[in-house]
């Protein structure tokens, strides 16, 4: 099954890890399995800090993106 995001109204996208499986909406990184018949596990916080952390760093160079040449890549986003 797959859903919109309870936040933000974006399609999820599936992450299939057995158990652990879930949807993670791409637009707001919001996290759920409820379509999968289990209880979403909390996040610790560094993982909720690191979430904010990306999200502002793809936004900034989002922004700061001028033609289609120099988009964000996902090698940009990398923190290491």
């Amino acid at each position: 099954m797959r859903c919109s995001c309870q936040n933000c109204g974006t399609y999820m996208v599936q992450d299939e890890k057995g158990l652990d499986s879930r949807c993670i909406c791409p637009q707001c990184f919001n996290t759920c399995n409820a379509c999968m018949g289990t209880a979403q596990k909390p996040e610790h916080r560094e993982g909720l800090e690191l979430i904010a952390f990306l999200r502002e760093r793809y936004d900034e160079r989002v922004e700061s993106a001028g033609e289609p040449e120099e988009r964000v890549t996902d090698d940009d986003l990398r923190p290491w």
